[in-house]
């Protein structure tokens, strides 16, 4: 009885705190449906489909045409609207980054539904939703810039603000500590780490965990100004980073790099190299559940 109450208990718990966690780990996409005139479209059912997953979403536009579709997963997605009296709207190449929500605006013609108006990207490149400030380090950039350790924190310092970024070993506790906007330091770290909207912090001075491989992680965010109260704790900045996931297809990877010490120049005082054999392998795969 007692081992059941606790299994309970902590489903209770991961239930609880499942909001939140989808919160920081997903984003959204929002607009406002109009017809020609620029009138509201109001009860015009707008369905979202992520075409890597298949994943579908729909939501209905509002007496003044606003629809919200919250906590969406990263990825492409498509947007269609279908009204009575109306073109049918597909609009293509909505692509959706992690706390980035995306505004996408849609316009119906006058005609029969057994039309379609299709629209491809088109997405507003500015957000204009919120007042975060900060960058998404996309796949592209952790998959083909150079990266010194397979360290994907080695990426920080591409987002204006980060001033310093650093990994270190304290009482055998791996740390990162990042700096943002001149944030202090003070040997505790002052901001926050998230890995797929989890709370990703060492139990020593609040420094970051380590990161995945690079090879496992889609992206990352670091919002450097004005995040919303959802992160909280700290003041220094939010460092948000999401792995990848299954899709419609079986895909993965395998890796392996290496270094020895044949290119090396020895230390002063010393007449050969210090040695140096490194090996770091492993590898993804994901797929349709």
């Amino acid at each position: 009885m007692h081992k059941r109450f606790l299994t309970l208990l902590a489903l209770a718990v991961t239930l609880g705190n499942l909001s939140t966690l989808s919160a920081q780990a997903t984003s959204s996409i929002l607009g406002r449906v109009t017809d020609e005139t620029g009138a509201a479209v109001p009860g015009a059912l707008v369905n979202l489909v992520n075409t890597n997953t298949n994943l579908t979403r729909a939501v209905t536009s509002s007496s003044e045409g606003d629809y919200l579709a919250d906590f969406l997963p990263v990825g492409n997605y498509q947007i269609e609207v279908a009204v009575t009296g109306f073109k049918k709207v597909l609009q293509r190449g909505v692509v959706i980054t992690v706390n980035v929500p995306v505004r996408v605006d849609l316009k119906l013609t006058v005609g029969a539904v057994a039309e379609s108006v299709t629209v491809e990207g088109g997405v507003p490149l500015v957000e204009t939703s919120n007042a975060q400030v900060g960058r998404s380090v996309s796949n592209a950039e952790i998959t083909q810039l150079p990266i010194v350790g397979r360290n994907v924190y080695a990426l920080l310092t591409l987002t204006p603000g980060v001033t310093s970024s650093a990994t270190s070993s304290t009482l055998g506790f791996p740390e990162q500590r990042t700096m943002i906007n001149g944030g202090v330091d003070a040997a505790i770290g002052s901001v926050n780490y998230f890995l797929d909207g989890g709370a990703n912090m060492t139990g020593l001075r609040n420094t970051g965990n380590v990161a995945p491989n690079p090879d496992a992680v889609q992206e990352f965010r670091v919002i450097t100004n004005s995040y919303s109260a959802e992160f909280g704790r700290f003041a220094g900045g939010v460092i948000n980073i999401l792995t990848k996931s299954g899709g419609n297809q079986i895909h993965g990877s395998a890796f392996e790099f290496f270094r020895n010490a044949k290119l090396n120049a020895a230390n002063w005082g010393f007449s050969a190299p210090a040695p140096l054999q490194r090996n770091q392998f492993g590898g993804t795969l994901g797929g349709p559940i």
